[in-house]
Parts: C-alpha cells; structure tokens; sequence
C-alpha cells in the first residue's frame, strides 16, 4: 500500500535540509502529482492546507492543465473553508509568497476572504477569521495582486459595536492600511475604536497608536516648520497618554522620546538664549530612548508585530540611528548648527518608513520578487531642511571644505537661505548650479546669488555628498539587504559586549557598510567618476603589457566617502595614528570613548574565509584593543573575475575572534567587495577539466 501524503510529508521533513525546510515540499516531496490530488480535498479541509499550497505554488508550472485545476480548486475551497483561523494565516502567507499562484487562485480568493472579513465582525462566523483575512486583503492589495477597493469599503464600515474578539488587532491593520492608501475614512475609524468602551484595553491602546502614527505622518508631510510641531505635539499627547497608561507599549515611550527631542530641537533653535530647560528636555528624552531601544528590539519579535509588516533590521538600525545622532548631538550643543531639528526630524522618517515597510513578493520571470514596499510619503519640507542642515555641518567640520573660501561663499547662502522663508519648489538660477540639480533643488528663486566663478570641482564635491546623503536611508525595496541586516544584528547581538549605546553606534555604521557593499556590487566603473573607477579594469599596465592592479587607497577613498557623507559630520576621519600602535584607515567617533575602526585591505589572489582571517584579522582586531569589541574590515579582491564573482550574500560575515581564554570575543564584520572587474562582455564560464 502506498503511503499517504501525511506520511510523506513526515518522511520529507525528517530527512530536509534547513534550507529545504524553509522553501517547503514540492508535489513530488508529497508523493507525486496523482497522489495529491487523490487527497486534495482532505488535505484543503485539514491543517495540511498551507502544505497543499506550498507543493502547489512550487510546481504549478510541472503540472498539466487538468491537474493544475483540480489542485487549484482545492485549494481554493479550503481557503473558503478554513479549519481554523491559524490554518488561514499560514494559508495566506503561503498565497501571498507565491504570486503566480495568487493569480491563477483570482479573484475568488478575494471575494472568499472578504466573506470572512464580513461573517466575522457580523458575528456569523469564528471572530479569529477577521485578522488573517483582512492580513491577507491587505498584502494582496500591496502586492498589487488584487486592487485595495473591497478592502477599503469592508475596513471604513467598522464602527466599534462588532464582537471585541473579531477587532483583536485590527486597528494595526487600518493603519498600514492608511499607512500605503491613504484614506482618511480609516482614521474614523481608529477614532470609534478608541472611543469604544466595551472593547478590551488593548485594542483601545492600539487604535491610540496608530492615531498617533497617523498624527506623525502629518508631521513628516506638513510643508512648514510651524506645520510640523503641531502635528507632533498631538502626536506626542497619544504616545505619552498611552505610555503612563499601559506599561509594555514600548514602542509608544520610543516614539514619544523621539517626537519629544524632535519638539526640544525645535525650542532650542527659535529661542536659544533661553536654551536651559530645552536642553534638560533634550538630555531626558535622549536618556529615555537610550534605554528603551534594546528593550523595543526585543519586544518588537513577540507582540503587537506581524511577520509581513515591518523592515526588521532597517527598522532597528533607524532606531539605533535617532539614538546616535541624540547623543552626538548632546555633546555639539555649544554650536548653532545643532540648534536645530532638521536632522533628528530626518531620522523620524527613517524610522516610521521602515517600521510600516512591508515585505511582499511580486511576480516576475523567475516566479516572484521579494520586495519592500514603503508607504508612499511626501515629506518634501523634511527631505529639504535635513539636506540644508547637512550640508550646513559639512561646510563647517568637514576638513575638504572648512579651509575654502569658496565653500564659506556657499555656507553664508546656506545661512540666508535657512532664515528664508519655505521653498516654492523653484530653485535659484545661475550657471554655477547648472548640472548639479541636488544642491540647486535646496535653493529658491530669490535667494541671495552664488558667484558664478565658485570652484567647480568643490560644488562638484558637494553635489556628490548630497546625492550621498539623500541615497543613504531611502529606501531600496530589496528585502534581501534587510533580511541580510537584520540576521547580522541577530549575530552581533549573542556579545556580551552588545549594549547600548556602543551597540546603537555599530548598528549605525553596519548600515551604512552593508548600504556601501550592495551599492558597489552592482554599480558600474563610472558610477562616480574616478572615485568608482576601481570598480572596473585598472588602466595602467605592467611591463608585459597586462593589467595592473589596484591600489587599496581607492577603495579606502570611497569608503571614507560614502561614510563621511551619510554619517555626523565630523564623526569619520581617515588615517589616524597611535591607535593600538598603528594607523587606522577609517575610524568612526560617534562620542569620546566610542571609537569603530574599519580596516581597508586589497588583494590579488583567490580568496577564501580561512584566507581572510589568517592574512588580516589579527590587525583588524587589534584596533578593538581599547575600545568596543567591534569592528570593520573590507578587502578590495582584485584578483581577476573573469567567470564573475560570489554572491554579496557569501561575501559577508562575521569573525569571532577571542586572543586569550577571558578575553571578550572581537566580532569583526568582513566585506569581500570584487574590484578591477572585467566587462559583463569579457566573462567566461570556467574550464571544466576531465
């Protein structure tokens, strides 16, 4: 007798690698195509749904038309005919991972999970349906699988009064749903649902919270300063009211802090001669998201977090930068350019946009695109006055450009121009901004004029280190870079060592290093001028007539680059002597005490993990000798790609690295980054030997 598709399944999953665990079984895994559809129906009925679904979006190209349909309408009635509501979430997840089989399901799995939506809130079915359905209404719409407008109507007819287990956690979803559509009905809402006095506190507490939220979107997409603060303020009220009143909201007291320092900036920059009480705000509401965000970290893998909703390691490392840029900022309070909330307003919207990312997978050739989506914000006014404020620092700490006097030219048409009033979306006319549209976007059309004989190599250099900070926290949409992230901090956090804010600054810069490697592993030679040229074949030649070789100094270049423009002005500084009895190539300072050394090699021979530690490890863990046990290294390989190079994701990873039995382990973060690459043209698959 054959055994059943229980029984294989079991067999598969006893004998599955990890890897094979998490893609799921295939139809063959279950015993083959004949054999599935011969329990298709049980299967669908039961708690192997989710499976049935998995085999089904692996192969739904391997099988013919008639067994495609019949699998198809299967599971489309156990979709419509769930066991449970935990069968239904799994359903969908599945549904929602394979886009290629949400599309041949159609349509009717839409109609079928807004029947439950609706049977569920009227009470006529297991109230536990109306989460996952409304979950799986909503990726889908994400997606662009199905279009948002049943979910819309089903989700602005809520009005408190349907069974309080039905709205458990519902109002997270009308506000992601607001979040990426924008109806303001939704907000209705969250009102009635707050106002609803029969329902649990919880559900209470989060309908305040996704008000809030909704109150700092306003903030962040308001076009003046004034505009900003009152929505904060009320944003504030709800993160604080809900806060003293339910104690493990700690993403409320988080959100709170950073509004609070937010508004603080704002006293310290319109009346700095009373600055004291302003400054004593700021010091507690840094404090207070110091201490909450490790604590946040945690509790953001268990409750109030779905899976599907949220960048994790992007949102992690916005929170970790909001508390870096705080605590730098505390100690530069002396200086007006700090007088000022355009930055940690910035960092605000980092840390909503990635909190209210969600993951999804689009169909493409392949069979589905993993992907982030953001909510799409307009938040022109901040994006402006954060580029303003950058490029304000840079003028002033930056080494490149603090001895120019062309630079102070440009620093004192910075200056009226932040006295100006907001921008009109014009920009400021003259031949010395021509083919720099970053730097000309932050002027308007009556602002004092620049000379037209200004150096242009240094605006050439700032448009670059503007274009830098713009791209340095927007948003990529590439899930791989944040599950990638995300699994780093994962690993770094197993140190003892790992505590804030040693761990908020190392988050900060691991950002930033990962950005850096993914940029630069697709980006062509001309990227960036000569700055990228390093990327591609080396021009010089040896005496035989073949390609040299890279010097390390371009990549420690572009790196030094890349940091100095997207982290605290003044915080990156290259070549620095007597630390640990060397010279460092970059060094990140976010406060005295708090020093990260990332070390800078280039090699020309085949490479192996074993080989990278032994040549360089010892050196890049001694710069860790007398300060956190953290640290960087990047290794330029330059040793001929001619049948391509590995995968970003093999060429990163972490060494623990302990010099003596009670010595804390060092980690070091290592970054194989391919340089002198031949041309697409020019690669060849490699000789097969027999």
């Amino acid at each position: 007798m054959a055994p059943s598709v229980d029984q294989m399944l079991q067999a598969w999953a006893s004998n599955a690698t990890d890897d094979e665990l998490d893609a799921g079984p295939s139809i063959a895994d279950l015993g083959g195509a004949e054999a599935v559809i011969a329990e298709a129906d049980q299967l669908a009925a039961g708690p192997l749904l989710p499976y049935l679904l998995t085999a089904l979006g692996r192969d739904l190209d391997a099988v013919d038309g008639d067994q495609a349909r019949r699998l198809l309408d299967a599971a489309a009635q156990g979709l419509r005919n769930p066991q449970a509501a935990w069968v239904l979430a799994d359903a969908i997840d599945v549904v929602c991972a394979h886009p290629a089989l949400a599309t041949r399901l159609g349509t009717r799995t839409v109609r079928d999970l807004a029947a439950h939506v609706e049977a569920a809130l009227a009470g006529d079915a297991d109230a536990a349906l109306a989460q996952p359905a409304v979950a799986g209404l909503l990726r889908l719409a994400v997606a662009q699988t199905a279009t948002p407008h049943r979910l819309m109507a089903l989700l602005a007819e809520i009005t408190g009064d349907e069974p309080s287990e039905a709205l458990e956690r519902l109002p997270i979803l009308v506000g992601v749903a607001h979040d990426h559509f924008g109806d303001d009905a939704l907000l209705d809402v969250l009102s009635a649902l707050e106002n609803q006095t029969d329902l649990p506190a919880g559900t209470r507490a989060d309908a305040t919270f996704e008000l809030a939220v909704a109150d700092m979107r306003s903030a962040l997409e308001a076009s003046d300063r004034s505009a900003v603060e009152d929505h904060l303020r009320r944003a504030l009220m709800r993160f604080k009211d809900l806060d003293r009143t339910h104690e493990a909201r700690l993403d409320a007291r988080a959100h709170a802090a950073a509004v609070d320092a937010v508004l603080a900036f704002g006293e310290l920059d319109q009346q700095p001669a009373t600055a004291a009480p302003a400054e004593q705000r700021l010091a507690q509401a840094a404090a207070q998201l110091d201490a909450t965000t490790t604590l946040l970290t945690e509790w953001t893998r268990g409750m109030h977090r779905l899976d599907w909703l949220s960048a994790r390691g992007l949102a992690q490392s916005a929170w970790s930068r909001l508390v870096t840029s705080l605590q730098t900022a505390r100690t530069h309070l002396d200086q007006p350019s700090w007088y000022d909330p355009a930055g940690t307003l910035g960092d605000l919207l980092d840390v909503y946009v990635a909190s209210r990312s969600i993951h999804t997978t689009r169909a493409d050739r392949s069979g589905g695109l993993t992907a982030l989506v953001s909510p799409p914000v307009e938040a022109a006014f901040v994006h402006s006055d954060g580029l303003l404020h950058h490029l304000e620092q840079a003028l002033t700490t930056d080494p490149q450009f603090t001895g120019s006097p062309d630079a102070r030219a440009l620093y004192e048409v910075v200056q009226a121009q932040r006295r100006a009033a907001p921008a009109t979306g014009q920009v400021m006319p003259g031949k010395a901004l021509e083919g720099r549209p970053t730097l000309a976007g932050l002027f308007q059309a009556d602002a004092p004029g620049l000379r037209d004989d200004l150096d242009p190599q240094l605006l050439d250099q700032i448009e670059q280190l503007l274009q830098q900070q713009s791209k340095g926290y927007t948003p990529t949409g590439n899930a791989r870079f944040d599950a990638h992230l995300e699994s780093l901090l994962e690993e770094l956090a197993t140190s003892p060592a790992w505590t804030q804010r040693d761990s908020s600054y190392f988050t900060t810069l691991l950002e930033q290093f990962l950005r850096f490697l993914y940029d630069r592993f697709d980006a062509q030679a001309d990227y960036y001028g000569a700055r990228t040229a390093y990327l591609g074949p080396c021009p010089d030649k040896k005496p035989d007539g073949s390609s040299d070789h890279w010097d390390e100094k371009h990549v420690q270049d572009d790196l030094h680059q890349h940091l100095a423009g997207t982290l605290t002005p003044g915080t990156v500084q290259r070549e620095l002597i007597d630390i640990a009895s060397g010279r460092t190539d970059v060094t990140y300072t976010p406060e005295p005490g708090s020093r990260f050394v990332a070390e800078v090699k280039r090699r020309d021979t085949r490479w192996t993990r074993e080989r990278i530690e032994k040549s360089y490890l010892a050196q890049a863990a001694n710069y860790t000798a007398t300060g956190p046990p953290f640290g960087l290294l990047l290794v330029g390989d330059d040793s001929g790609h001619t049948s391509g190079y590995r995968s970003i994701e093999d060429s990163v990873w972490i060494i623990h690295h302990a010099r003596s039995a009670t010595e804390v382990p060092r980690l070091i973060v290592v970054g194989i980054l391919p340089i002198g690459r031949p041309t697409p043209s020019a690669l060849r698959m490699p000789r097969v030997t027999t």
